[in-house]
Formats: structure tokens, sequence, C-alpha cells
């Protein structure tokens, strides 16, 4: 099969034909329909000490069909569509125990959607709804993370949220904001072309980094922000949430940047701020989030650019990574150049 191989950083990424998986006991053999190109994929191809490991296909935002099944497996048909998670938990380690199935030490890594087929075990698989396309299926990845990322701040409804950013990220934390009950939802971003997707996801303002101080951004909410989402991942973002959350409000970090920031503790100490870094989802919130799509009737592919085949993949993450505006590009792992 047509596989995306990352060869470390100045080697670029490589299509090529490797073995087909074999699904083993309790596995589905999935035709990878889309796969997602997320903000982290260019993180880690970038160079730094965070880098995918050589050798390796990745890409974990991906939706398939069903086209296989290994020993053991019922409840299960060919041709079922399924959204698959990037890793399956082995259940009973701490991590698994306390929904963090991401960060599961003994479970099998199932990161290589930019790939024609891929051997899942079940329990990281979910069927989708018949409502819901393989486009809708590779976007449930990404929109778990703002579930994930407003359930580890603690949000009870009726906040305040600022949005740095206006990328998939983004977009995850202002959808489920608004469903979860935010009082009021602001973005601060660069792009003022992404106006549009920010409030049909459910923002109530988008306003400019460069313009705009805390004091109008803070009038636009109706008070200093409960939570402050970092979703652009560069130097200075951390500290210019810190200058916005409100005492005893929560930071919480989306960006995954790759390169130091100074933090001073004692800014903390005097707003009794709290950070937060969530990684992604647990197998309740990746479940949740394909429920919600299918219950809103709300088409969520409205973010998707693009669509690209395996051999595109590496000239377009250069272009991402100079700064080509896209809010979400598919991967087509059936289109041919």
């Amino acid at each position: 099969m047509r596989a995306a191989i990352y060869h470390g950083p100045g080697s670029g990424i490589e299509v090529q034909h490797i073995a087909e998986p074999v699904p083993e006991t309790g596995e589905l053999l999935v035709e990878v329909g889309f796969c997602g190109i997320c903000g982290s994929d260019m993180s880690l191809t970038s160079g730094s000490s965070f880098d995918y490991p050589t050798g390796q296909c990745f890409g974990h935002e991906y939706s398939g069909t069903v086209v296989e099944k290994g020993a053991g497996v019922t409840g299960w048909r060919i041709g079922d569509t399924v959204a698959c998670m990037p890793k399956s938990g082995c259940g009973r380690c701490e991590p698994c125990r306390e929904g963090r199935l991401l960060l599961c030490v003994n479970g099998k890594s199932l990161g290589s959607g930019f790939s024609e087929f891929v051997a899942v075990p079940t329990q990281a698989a979910v069927r989708l709804p018949q409502t819901l396309s393989l486009a809708d299926g590779a976007l449930i990845e990404p929109m778990a993370c703002g579930l994930r990322a407003l359930h580890s701040a603690g949000m009870k409804g009726g906040e305040r949220v600022l949005v740095l950013g206006a990328g998939t990220m983004a977009l995850s934390v202002i959808w489920w904001a608004r469903r979860l009950g935010a009082a009021s939802i602001v973005v601060a971003s660069r792009s003022a072309q992404r106006r549009d997707i920010c409030m049909t996801f459910g923002a109530d303002a988008l306003h400019s980094f460069d313009e705009d101080d805390p004091a109008t951004l803070h009038t636009a909410l109706g008070g200093p922000p409960n939570f402050v989402a970092e979703c652009v991942g560069k130097e200075g973002m951390l500290n210019l949430a810190l200058d916005h959350v409100r005492v005893g409000g929560t930071v919480i970090c989306m960006g995954m940047c790759v390169k130091p920031e100074a933090v001073l503790p004692i800014r903390l100490t005097f707003k009794e701020a709290k950070l937060t870094f969530p990684l992604a989802y647990s197998a309740e919130e990746f479940e949740e989030t394909a429920r919600a799509f299918d219950q809103t009737g709300f088409n969520p592919a409205v973010m998707v650019n693009d669509v690209i085949p395996l051999e595109r993949l590496g000239v377009v993450l250069e272009s991402m990574r100079t700064g080509t505006p896209a809010t979400k590009v598919h991967v087509d792992p059936r289109m041919h150049v």
C-alpha cells in the first residue's frame, strides 16, 4: 500500500509502498477515507526534539471503511464506516483509568492515517452515525480536543471565553464552549478572513491581535475571561493569555508550542491563575463528539479548505509552515496524482 513516511528534518516526507497491515485478533482493517493535517503534524516534523520518529508513517485525524475483520471480532460488519482514535489503551494502567488513553504506556499506536489502510483494535474505532460522511468522521478527532480542553478547565456554563487563534483547535473550543453554555466567546486572531467561520461555530465576535488591547477584548466579553484558550502555538502566546485571564481564571494551552517561553511564576500567583495542558480526549469524549455531530445537524466539514492526495502532503505541510492560510486540509489516500 501507499503511505507517507517522515524521514526527518531536511529529508522531508516521501510516499512509499509498504506492506498492507493484517488485522490481528480483535482488530478491524480500515481503508482510510480521509486524514486531516493537524497543526501538531507541522510541529512534529519541524526539526524539534519532539519530532516524529524517522521512518514512521503518521496522521491521526482519520476516518474510513471496515474492509476486513480479525479473529474474534463480533458486532461489526464489512462496510461499516468509522472514526478512529490514534491509540488504543490497555484499560489497566493509571492513565487509562483516568481517561488519558493517548498516554497509555502499553497501548498500540495507531497514528498512521496518512496511508491507505490501518489495522485498528475495535475499542479504538467509533462507528459513524448514518448522517455523517467520512469527511465528517475525520473531524471528530480534532473537534473532541475542544471538549476535553473545556472539561479539563472545569467549565460549568456561564463563563466568558477568550480564544487566541482561529484555526482548527480554536474552532473546536468555540463550538464546544457554545454547546456547554458559555456566556460569551470572543476570538482574537490575525486573520480577519476567519471571522465568518468563527461566527458560524458560535463566537460572538472576532477581534485583531494587532488592533485591540485587553480593555477592548474584555468589554466585548462582558468582563475579563474566565478561560483563555491559547490555540496559536507560537512564542509569546502563553504570556498573552496570562495577560488577559481574570483573577482565578484558567489558561488552556492547546497550541503545542515546541519552543521555550519564559513565564514569571509570580504573575500567576497574583492572579491565582491556573494553567492546563490537555493532550486530547477520553474514549467517552470522542464518542460524545460523534453523537453531537449527529444530533446538531451541523456540517463540520465547512472548515475543510482542500482535499489532496498523499503525494502532495509534504508540499502542503511546508506551505502551511510558512504561513499559507488554511483551516483544515484533508488527505485522501485513495486519490492519485
